[in-house]
This record gives C-alpha cells, sequence and structure tokens, in this order.
C-alpha cells in the first residue's frame, strides 16, 4: 500500500528590502556629523576665530593705527582674514576626515557596498557644508565681539546687504577649498601628509596677505605678491562689498582663483577614483 504525502509547496522568499540612495546618504551624513561632534570640531569651529580675534586684533590695533594714522577701523580690517581662517578650518578638518577614513579602510568598503559611487562624496560634502555653516555663524559672532559692524548706507557703506555679500564671497569660497581638501585627503598617503599640505599654504599666505595689516606695511620687494596672491584678493572683494563698491573688476580675480581652485579638485577627484578602480 503506496502512503501518500501531502507536499506543501515552499514558501516564496520574500524579496531583499532595498535601501534608496538618498537613505544611504542620510546615514552617512549622520555618521558624518556624530564622527564630528565626538571629535570636537563644532568647539573648535568657535575656538579658532575667537583665538585668531584675540592673537590679532588686541597687539596689532594699536600698531596699525599708528602707521596709518587712525585712518584703518582695525575691526572692520580685520574682519575678511578671521572669517577665512575659518573656512580654513573645515577645509583642514574635511581633509583630516578623509584621509583617516582612507587609512582605515572606510573608502574601500564603500566602494563594495552595493551604492552609487557618488553617495559617500554627497555624505561627505553634507557633513562639510553644516560644519562650514557653523563656523560662518561663528566667525560673525567673534567679529561682532571683536567690534565689527556692517557699515551703514548713510556713512557710504554697503549695509546689511553688502555684509550679507561678503559671508556670502567667504561661504563660497570656503566651500570649494572643503572640496579641495576632500580630495586631497583622498589621494593622501597620511593624514599627517594631509594635514601639511592644507595647514601650511594657508599659513604662509595668511601671514603675507593684506588680510591682517595693509599692504604698505609689507617690503615694497614683496608687495606684487601679497597684492595678487588669493587670500588678499577674496579679502579686497570682502572689503569692497562691505563698503557698497564692489564691481566685476574688484570681485573677478577671485572668482578666477575659486574656478582654478574647483579645477584642481576636480582632477583630484578623477585621479582618486582611477586609482581606486585599479
Amino acid at each position: 500500500m503506496t502512503a501518500v504525502v501531502d507536499v506543501v509547496p515552499a514558501a516564496p522568499e520574500a524579496p531583499a528590502a532595498r535601501i534608496s540612495a538618498l537613505q544611504q546618504w542620510w546615514v552617512l551624513t549622520c555618521r558624518g556629523l556624530l564622527k564630528v561632534f565626538r571629535n570636537g570640531e563644532f568647539i573648535f569651529a568657535f575656538l579658532s576665530p575667537a583665538l585668531l580675534a584675540v592673537c590679532f586684533f588686541l597687539p596689532l590695533r594699536k600698531v596699525v593705527a599708528e602707521v596709518t594714522d587712525g585712518g584703518i577701523d582695525y575691526a572692520q580690517f580685520l574682519m575678511p582674514i578671521i572669517m577665512l581662517q575659518s573656512m580654513a578650518f573645515v577645509a583642514s578638518a574635511s581633509a583630516m576626515r578623509s584621509a583617516l577614513d582612507g587609512q582605515e579602510g572606510v573608502h574601500t568598503r564603500f566602494r563594495v557596498m552595493p551604492m552609487p559611487a557618488v553617495v559617500p562624496f554627497l555624505a561627505r560634502t553634507a557633513t562639510n557644508v553644516v560644519l562650514l555653516l557653523v563656523a560662518l555663524i561663528c566667525g560673525v559672532a567673534a567679529c561682532l565681539i571683536m567690534g565689527w559692524r556692517p557699515l551703514p548706507l548713510d556713512e557710504d557703506g554697503g549695509g546689511v546687504t553688502g555684509a550679507l555679500i561678503a559671508i556670502a564671497i567667504v561661504g563660497v569660497f570656503g566651500l570649494i577649498f572643503a572640496l579641495l581638501s576632500d580630495a586631497l585627503g583622498l589621494v593622501a598617503k597620511t593624514p599627517t601628509a594631509t594635514s601639511q599640505l592644507v595647514a601650511f599654504p594657508t599659513l604662509i599666505l595668511g601671514m603675507l596677505s593684506t588680510g591682517f595689516i595693509p599692504l604698505a606695511m609689507f617690503p615694497e620687494w614683496i608687495r606684487g605678491f601679497v597684492r595678487n596672491q588669493p587670500i588678499s584678493q577674496i579679502t579686497k572683494a570682502m572689503r569692497e562689498a562691505m563698503e557698497g563698491r564692489l564691481i566685476w573688476d574688484g570681485l573677478a580675480p577671485t572668482v578666477w582663483w575659486a574656478l582654478g581652485l574647483l579645477a584642481l579638485a576636480l582632477v583630484l577627484f578623477g585621479f582618486a577614483a582611477r586609482e581606486a578602480n585599479r
């Protein structure tokens, strides 16, 4: 006698849950912001402009006043370089985070995961934008405490609009610098090399610029370099915006420098992508 066995068909396998690229971007951005918070970068975003204001405004304001016969309000004069140095901190932090992730193999793990290749880049950029906004707010706060104020329209100034244009200029340049630093972090071999690539040029150019002292206080043989280097050009454009006299001729050098740095960042990103695909 043959036994009859009921065969129960196997239940179809449930389709694997698919995570959208937007969800992946959000998770990686939160990871980056949490890392920024744990590392204390938000605190340093405030301390950086505050320390610069203390270290340069207090000792140099009397010297500059004597040289210029009191013709320069040093708090107004110093504001652009304080804001630029705040952006330099964001760029340096961006480079270090990118380099450390590379050293720990994070970039390699992301490349083998089922996610679009652009998602980690967009997450890092979003993290840098948040830190950039914090640095801008902290920089403005430090400058206000130092004595900087938007120049009123009735005193041949640019008013609040001019001040916002100046902040927008430094914000856009800060974002491009952060992108360049992120690319440097991808191609640099070690975080130490990355920090040197970012910190030394910004430090040297900052000292040899019209950000801290007027051009006339430099030796004549170096004034050409000081006048035309990027930090001097950006601070000049910001001051002209705050004074309500910014025109294309004053803004153009800043635009060309920004486009040049952006092109360099794209080249480095391309080089990093080629190295990763080998």
